[in-house]
């Protein structure tokens, strides 16, 4: 007679979920390779920010305004960039504010903001909320 020979129960192998994250993130990685490609050149615009109501006597000092043309006021005064660093004194502030027009270049910005002089002071931009003309047709019920 055979006398059975009791072996051990084979282990159960625990399912390897490995591959089918691999395969959920490559389709993941396809799917937004994907989808990127698909915005037009139009839609990635950008609107600058603008604030609701700030009046101009509560703006922040020392306040730099510079016009289209690149005329440049200190709190008032008018400077040129050549001596905006002496303008604003022995005793720098650690913050000077822009109050850029929207029509300045941005190279004449980035031309100020880099002058070596100005080394050390943060640079913060100021921006304003445009008010409709007060003709006929403005949308805050201004009118005849």
């Amino acid at each position: 007679m055979h006398k059975a020979r009791l072996l051990p129960p084979a282990p159960r192998r625990q399912p390897d979920f490995s591959l089918a994250i691999v395969n959920i993130v490559l389709l993941l990685v396809f799917f937004f390779l994907i989808t990127g490609s698909l915005v037009q050149q139009g839609e990635t615009e950008v609107d600058l920010a603008e604030t609701s109501a700030l009046p101009l006597e509560r703006l922040p000092r020392p306040l730099l305004l510079i016009d289209a043309a690149g005329a440049m006021a200190l709190d008032g005064q008018g400077v040129r960039a050549e001596g905006l660093a002496a303008a604003l004194g022995p005793d720098r502030p650690e913050a000077l504010y822009l109050l850029a027009d929207a029509g300045l270049p941005a190279d004449r910005l980035l031309a100020l903001t880099t002058r070596p002089d100005l080394a050390g002071i943060s640079l913060r931009l100021v921006t304003l909320h445009m008010r409709p003309a007060p003709d006929g047709d403005a949308p805050d019920g201004g009118g005849s």
